[in-house]
């Protein structure tokens, strides 16, 4: 084997390996206060409800 028959060789399996896809799935930065955040967000029209409710009632007891 010559010398340019080597160097050919390994420049193919070089080339060869750059090419698989073997890429691990991107991590979830910040995931965990994205996942609270959006469960503040489904909680809170609930709060509003329940503390409009109260200022009604604290109303109608000043009356």
């Amino acid at each position: 084997m010559t010398c340019r028959t080597a160097s050919i060789l390994c420049a193919v399996l070089l080339l060869g390996a750059c090419g698989q896809n073997d890429n691990p799935p991107a991590p979830k930065l910040f995931q965990e206060q994205r996942d609270t955040l959006d469960k503040a967000r489904t909680v809170d029209p609930a709060a509003q409800k329940q503390d409009e409710e109260q200022r009604k009632a604290m109303e109608q007891q000043t009356k």
